[in-house]
Order: C-alpha cells, then structure tokens, then sequence
C-alpha cells in the first residue's frame, strides 16, 4: 500500500492553459491551495479532467510536478500515466517517478481493445518496470475496454495494484469486486468517479470518490462526504443541494461535448473567481462563448461563490 492514508474525496484536477495550450503553471498552484484550502483529501493529476489526452507528455510531467511541488505532503497525489500502449505508459511513469507521487494510474491501453488477459499483463508489466502503488483506471466509456472484476481482485490478491478508480459507472460490477475483496480477504482502494454519490458512498463499499466538480466546489464535496460517513443528514442535505447546483454549469454551453461543457463550465467559473488566469481549453475541445459565460455568474452567486 502507499505510506499515506488515502480515503474520501480526491479531486481529479482541472489543468489550467495558457492561449499556447501550454500549462499555466502559476493558475494550477492556486487551484491546488483553493483544492487543499476547502478540505479535499487528495488530487488526482492529469485525469480525464486535466485533458491529459490532449497533451502531450511534456505537458502532463509539467503538470504533475507542479501539482506535487505545490501540494508540499499536504494531501496524497495519485498520477495519472496512461498511454496508447504498455510500453508509452512505462515511459511516462518514469518521467514521474522523481517527484514523489503517492501512487500512479493507468487505464487499459485505448484505440486497440483489449481481451483481460492482455490487461493483467499491462498491469504486471507496469508494476515490473516501475515498481510504484499502482491503481487500475477503469473509464471504458473512453478508452473502449472496461477492467473485469475479477481482474482487478487478481491484479490486487498478488499485490500488483493498490487501488482502483471506476468511473464505469457500473454499480452491479462494483458490488462484484467487493464481494471478490471480501471472500479472498483482498486488500484494495476502491474509488468511485461520481458526482451524485459522494454522500453515500459508505453504503456502496468504497473509500473514498474523485469528482470532477469538486473543482468548483470542493468545499461541499469534503463536506458531504464527511457527512456520509459521520451519518449528519442535515448536512448531506445541504451538500447534496448545492451539488445541484454546482451541476448547472455543464449546462451553459450550448455546443461542443459533454465533456468540454463540463471542464469549459468549470475552467470559466474559476476564472471569474479569480484562481485562473485563463480558460483554455484543449483542441478540438469548444471553449465557452462570451454569450454563455453570461451565465455563469449567477450560478456562482447561488453556490455563494461570486467575489
């Protein structure tokens, strides 16, 4: 296991660009303290998020040194080093491996599918080669391949993985590898990508979530997670009301995908704020219209959020 506890609410980061595309690195210093600032337990760098498959990897070491030096051993940081292949995963977790990560994260390969033989040893080949708490990223919504549970609990029972991340969104496989956890006595950091469940998760069998929104409001996702565990329903309430809110901001662009109204949202509301300088968005992402950041300040009003 990695030496840090690691448990409640890691937040995948936003990575801040400049107009070059570019990272800003002074913009992701101050999102790191607003992070850390509103009590999140942990960062995840260069996610889904961060755009990392936008990047190139100059850009993602850039941005995962930056988010470590800036963090100072305040909260564990996992990093992200997924590649196309093995092998350009290898590579990346290498480039890394100085600055001091908690553990690193690597979906199955993507643009070729893989059979689950051909993930355990992607897995045990990273492991081999790197030699770092490693966490299985299982998103195949992107990346075309979902990790089987019973996958992840071999990974996991002969310690080539520490932690799993599943934004698969499929709860029923969830419960398997739960159940695989508990009858093979299985040590493994479960972590759900979710927005609308961080105050229950207690009741789904995991340790903690990374929610992307909590970019924004990182407040409330600490605050609603703790609230779960400690049972405070009026607190959860509340958080789960402002999670509702918060959620508006995917909404305000009216163009491009989902995922670029989401990170755009966000990147436009941090802006306002005052935590970044710039709002850039990787090509082919769509960044906001002036129209729809027209928007946005309403919402930051109802969250309580406006300067």
């Amino acid at each position: 296991m990695a030496e840090k506890e690691i448990k409640g609410v890691v937040i995948p980061i936003l990575t801040p660009l400049n107009s070059d595309e570019t990272v800003d690195v002074d913009s992701l210093r101050r999102l790191v303290d607003y992070l850390i600032d509103n009590g999140v337990h942990g960062i995840w760098a260069s996610g889904t998020t961060g755009e990392f498959g936008n990047l190139s990897d100059d850009e993602r070491v850039r941005s995962i040194d930056a988010v470590m030096e800036q963090v100072a051993g305040r909260v564990p940081v996992i990093g992200n080093i997924s590649g196309a292949s093995t092998e350009l995963s290898v590579t990346l977790a290498h480039a890394v491996r100085e600055s001091g990560l908690d553990g690193i994260a690597a979906t199955p390969p993507y643009y070729y599918p893989s059979g689950q033989d051909e993930l355990l040893d992607h897995y045990r080949y990273i492991q081999d080669r790197v030699g770092m708490p490693l966490w299985v990223y299982n998103i195949p919504q992107t990346v075309k391949t979902a990790v089987a549970p019973g996958t992840v609990a071999t990974l996991a029972s002969e310690g080539t993985v520490v932690g799993v991340k599943d934004s698969s969104g499929a709860g029923e496989l969830l419960a398997q590898l739960n159940v695989l956890c508990e009858q093979g006595d299985i040590d493994l950091l479960r972590f759900l990508g979710t927005q609308f469940r961080i105050t229950n998760t207690v009741g789904v069998g995991v340790h903690g979530v990374i929610p992307g929104i909590g970019n924004l409001i990182p407040d409330a996702c600490s605050r609603g997670w703790e609230a779960g565990v400690a049972g405070d329903a009026d607190t959860i309430r509340e958080c789960n009301g402002i999670l509702v809110t918060a959620s508006k901001i995917g909404l305000v662009a009216k163009g491009g995908g989902p995922n670029a109204a989401s990170f755009g949202g966000m990147k436009s509301a941090l802006k306002i704020m005052g935590i970044l300088d710039s709002d850039t968005m990787s090509r082919p992402m769509r960044q906001l219209t002036d129209d729809e950041k027209l928007e946005i300040p309403a919402i930051l009003k109802e969250l309580g959020l406006q300067n």
